[in-house]
């Protein structure tokens, strides 16, 4: 199966864009979330996968990191997000962190992943992921 980050950047490419992706993948947080009784007050290890398409596939005019979008924008994304109140629902942590992360002028598209790595006990995981074209 294709993941979202995945069939955006081949839907980018059969129009003929070349594309650049920014991610920060695998990224696990202590977080706040969910909407039963025991959830609530009982921080669950989250995965954050996201990937953020910036247009074109061409070389910098220079080599030069104030001449693209610095990665390191992602994780301070991130940290901003589960800084705001407390969301029941991973999907509103979803478009929180796909609002943040499209915030840049550069950004074009992107895609979160978020998965509750325990909340099955036979290993299983559980999550949503959102994309979003601007």
């Amino acid at each position: 199966m294709t993941n979202h980050s995945e069939a955006l950047l081949r839907l980018l490419e059969s129009r003929g864009m070349g594309v650049s992706s920014l991610f920060l993948e695998s990224a696990d947080r202590e977080v706040d979330v969910g909407i039963h009784p025991h959830e609530v007050g009982s921080p669950q290890r989250i995965r954050f996968d996201i990937h953020v398409v910036t247009g074109g596939a061409e070389k910098p005019p220079e080599d030069s990191i104030d001449q693209v979008l610095d990665y390191e924008y992602l994780p301070a994304a991130l940290d901003r997000v589960l800084a705001m109140d407390r969301p029941a629902l991973l999907e509103t942590l979803a478009t929180r962190l796909l609002d943040e992360v499209l915030a840049p002028s550069e950004a074009v598209a992107a895609s979160v992943s978020i998965t509750k790595l325990d909340a099955l006990e036979d290993g299983g995981r559980l999550g949503c992921s959102m994309t979003r074209l601007k």
